[in-house]
């Protein structure tokens, strides 16, 4: 299960190492990580077949003349420019497109080339494919969009890239490591990389080594103390919460947290209820099934909107809400947010106190409800 978007790099990379480039290079997508190596390996690649020398625009709030003047000035060094762009998205709309497709029609000069590099991470790096400009880049040169990956191709790529050290990672400790960093691929790479270090004597890399090495985040460690409570664990809901309270996690904080988890299971139910309850048993059905009964920014976006969160945090919000009855969870959702109140307001006791007294009480609530049933 190869990278999406990786068959496109290559064959543009071959291409240019057949002394074959094209005139401008358009690198975008939502995983910063591919884009970044995706567009270095385009550039090292022009620049070392054409001899071209390398220059950096930041193109935010640059007309294209300003933008494309280092591509007509000869350099002293080299007879050919490679010209890395950022922030250019609003070049490629009205008069500014035309002037920009204008100038790449009238030549840049040969060997030289343009890279358009928008790896998401930033307001100009939003890429609208129905504007003119962007049709006109993709036209005349390669447009390449690597987004975010699929779950178990990044267990695939994980395992690959272990091979490429000689390490074996076997697929329990591929699967820890996603769970434990998500599907960011510049995380991935950064905790795989401090694993094969910490296993340089081992051929294999197990699940063991990265429950020692990769931390939880605190948004994971939260969800847990959510997923004890929901299952009316009070011993391990509270060691969680000692936990998170001893590595310098406020009180305050935790409970804001444990209200917009609470909120996002709810909304969840709602959007699985009035989607007609589609079934899915990983992150691959739910996105082919569940994720397009409902329309993103159902609920005023932001971190609070289910719907606008991270895709793996989504599903696996989703994932909790099948089995919680939606009155339960309104009123673990009023009791959560009581409490923040009580916390802010100073009606109560102690930050810690009241934090400490809201699980032991949603964790009882939930016991006697299921004795009564």
């Amino acid at each position: 299960m190869a990278i999406e978007g990786a068959k496109e790099l290559a064959g543009e990379l071959a291409a240019i190492k057949q002394g074959k480039p094209r005139p401008v290079y358009l690198v975008f997508g939502s995983e910063p990580y591919l884009v970044r190596t995706a567009s270095e390996a385009i550039v090292d690649a022009l620049a070392t077949t054409s001899q071209a020398e390398v220059e950096r625009v930041d193109a935010a709030g640059r007309s294209p003349d300003v933008v494309l003047q280092p591509v007509a000035t000869l350099s002293l060094f080299a007879s050919a420019k490679v010209i890395v762009v950022r922030n250019f998205a609003h070049l490629l709309t009205g008069t500014d497109a035309d002037r920009l497709l204008g100038s790449l029609d009238a030549g840049i000069g040969a060997g030289s080339a343009l890279v358009f590099v928008a790896p998401g991470t930033a307001p100009g790096d939003k890429i609208d494919k129905r504007v003119k400009g962007y049709r006109g880049l993709a036209k005349r040169g390669a447009a390449i969009e690597l987004n975010e990956q699929r779950p178990e191709t990044l267990t695939v790529w994980l395992r690959e890239k272990a091979g490429e050290d000689k390490k074996k990672l076997s697929s329990d400790a591929a699967a820890l490591l996603l769970d434990r960093v998500g599907p960011n691929m510049e995380a991935l790479r950064r905790e795989l990389d401090k694993a094969l270090l910490y296993c340089l004597d081992q051929q294999e890399i197990t699940a063991l080594d990265l429950e020692n090495l990769v931390g939880k985040s605190r948004e994971d460690a939260i969800w847990d103390v959510s997923e004890a409570v929901a299952k009316r664990d009070p011993i391990r809901a509270m060691t969680l919460v000692e936990d998170l309270l001893a590595t310098g996690t406020y009180p305050l904080v935790l409970l804001t947290l444990l209200v917009r988890q609470a909120r996002h299971v709810l909304q969840a139910r709602l959007l699985w209820e009035q989607g007609g309850r589609p079934a899915f048993r990983d992150m691959r059905s739910f996105q082919a099934r569940a994720a397009k009964t409902f329309e993103s920014g159902a609920f005023g976006r932001g971190p609070d909107d289910v719907t606008t969160i991270h895709p793996f945090a989504g599903f696996k919000r989703f994932e909790a809400a099948q089995n919680r009855e939606l009155d339960e969870l309104r009123r673990t959702l009023v009791r959560l947010r009581q409490a923040d109140l009580d916390v802010k307001t100073g009606a109560a006791a102690g930050a810690r106190e009241v934090l400490e007294e809201l699980v032991l009480d949603l964790c009882a609530a939930g016991r006697a409800r299921r004795t009564a049933a």
